[in-house]
């Protein structure tokens, strides 16, 4: 099975500030195409929410999906919902609401325009342990990309061959280019601390 995979490290990322914290840029996709100008079509991202009150920016015709990686956070949506959200959990959301959030925390962010889609998941794998991960894509789907984003801890795995190893805050992008309906990785942590990994799944519909 073939895949093309890149290693992103911190020296990789956009760092931008926002009224509310620091936020990362981790990838977007196509290539060169970036949040500021909005002309991606899914994007990965990570943001320090570091005042108690906040208000994200309108983005119109952009699908969010939000996982809180530290602390716990409350969002509410103007006239829809209010959500708490701790460690993990997760929220998904129209880019174009209102959304207020209360807390200080850290999460992490999935963007997708047109007909791109995605979901998020979470991993963890014990000191010393390994993990087999598997999807299975959808008939009516045509799978993008999968995404293992290393909160905190390490793991190595190896994909087509090459062994990739990581840390915190690393992100192993593979780009799923063969028509396979199933795809399967094992993931080794290779720290002495429990491994949390996001992973983020992207596709066509």
């Amino acid at each position: 099975m073939n895949y093309s995979v890149e290693l992103l490290r911190q020296e990789n990322y956009k760092p931008t500030f926002w009224s509310g914290g620091m936020a990362t840029e981790l990838t977007t996709y196509p290539l060169n195409s970036d949040y500021a100008s909005k002309n991606f079509l899914w994007r990965l991202g990570v943001a320090k929410i570091d005042i108690p009150e906040s208000t994200f920016s309108s983005l119109p015709k952009i699908s969010r999906k939000l996982m809180v990686i530290e602390g716990s956070l409350t969002l509410e949506h103007e006239n829809k919902y209010k959500k708490l959200l701790s460690s993990f959990e997760q929220d998904d959301f129209m880019g174009d609401w209102t959304t207020k959030t209360y807390g200080k925390s850290s999460v992490f962010n999935l963007m997708t325009r047109e007909n791109y889609d995605g979901e998020l998941l979470h991993l963890n794998i014990g000191p010393g342990k390994q993990l087999k991960f598997q999807y299975k894509t959808s008939l009516n789907k045509s799978l993008v990309a999968i995404c293992f984003y290393t909160v905190n801890g390490g793991f190595n795995s190896t994909i087509d061959n090459k062994i990739f190893e990581t840390v915190k805050n690393d992100l192993v992008l593979v780009n799923c280019i063969n028509s396979s309906y199933t795809h399967e990785f094992m993931l080794y942590n290779n720290s002495l601390e429990t491994t949390d990994i996001i992973v983020s799944i992207i596709y066509c519909n």
